[in-house]
């Protein structure tokens, strides 16, 4: 029982982000631009690191701050993407802005005494010791974009999931939709790290996606499959000792072959 409550905030915050991050990360699998979460995941770190080295708390409200200006700066950029003729130069310039803004937050944490532990730390993250106090403000955040995307969810379905152009909506729409999606990355990378909000974007949803066709279908799947998976993977860290977010990580990795073998067995 004791374990389980220790395990209980890191249970509540994983799934708050599989709820969120399964729905855009079906999103992101529609576009073919996989690598947009982990491109904006690694600049909220890159945006953490600059606070850190201008002396701020990582965790604190400036590094955040910090990370929401640089995540919806690149958000503009990313809403211009439809625009780019290629989906395979697409994908080039999200890589770029991961090696670059990888490279960028190795070099501006290598200034400091402690830079390496904060960038093991921005990777990783400390799931295990996230506060309630944390938990109830990205609660709060995260139902907000619901209720958006819920009532606009006639656009937001239209930009990833319509393949007539002339039906989806324009570049305020785009813009609104990376917007939300850096948010929600932001919040997610200061309390869970670059590797567990990615794997959180991305698994559940593409192992829902061997399975069932639709989207509704798919988000509930997820859901399933996210849980289960986060779950065994925090209590086999804790039990285990071994770090967090790896072992969550390497446990969700999973799900895609057990979502091939029940796809196999039927």
């Amino acid at each position: 029982m004791d374990a389980w409550l220790i395990l209980l905030p890191a249970f509540v915050l994983s799934a708050l982000m599989i709820f969120t991050h399964t729905y855009f990360g079906l999103h992101v699998l529609a576009r073919g631009v996989i690598f947009v979460d982990l491109a904006l995941a690694q600049v909220a770190a890159l945006g953490v690191s600059i606070a850190f080295l201008l002396g701020e708390e990582s965790h604190g409200t400036q590094a955040q701050l910090y990370a929401f200006a640089a995540t919806l700066t690149v958000a503009f950029a990313f809403a211009g993407l439809r625009r780019v003729p290629g989906k395979t130069t697409r994908e080039v310039i999200i890589g770029c802005v991961y090696v670059v803004a990888t490279a960028l937050t190795i070099v501006i944490l290598s200034r400091s005494t402690q830079g390496m532990e904060e960038l093991k730390s921005l990777f990783n993250g400390n799931i295990l010791w996230v506060r309630w106090q944390e938990i109830t403000l990205i609660a709060i955040a995260y139902g907000a974009l619901t209720i958006l995307h819920v009532v606009y969810r006639q656009n937001f379905h239209a930009l990833s999931f319509d393949d007539d152009d002339s039906r989806r909506p324009g570049f305020l729409w785009e813009f609104l939709f990376f917007a939300t999606f850096a948010i929600v990355i932001t919040l997610a990378v200061n309390v869970a790290g670059v590797l567990l909000v990615f794997a959180f974007l991305i698994i559940p949803a593409f192992s829902a996606s061997i399975l069932v066709a639709t989207l509704g279908k798919r988000l509930v799947i997820g859901w399933i499959f996210g849980v289960l998976g986060s779950t065994a993977g925090l209590w086999l860290s804790f039990s285990a000792d071994l770090p967090v977010g790896a072992t969550v990580v390497s446990v969700l990795g999973l799900l895609p072959l057990i979502a091939v073998g029940i796809k196999y067995l039927k």
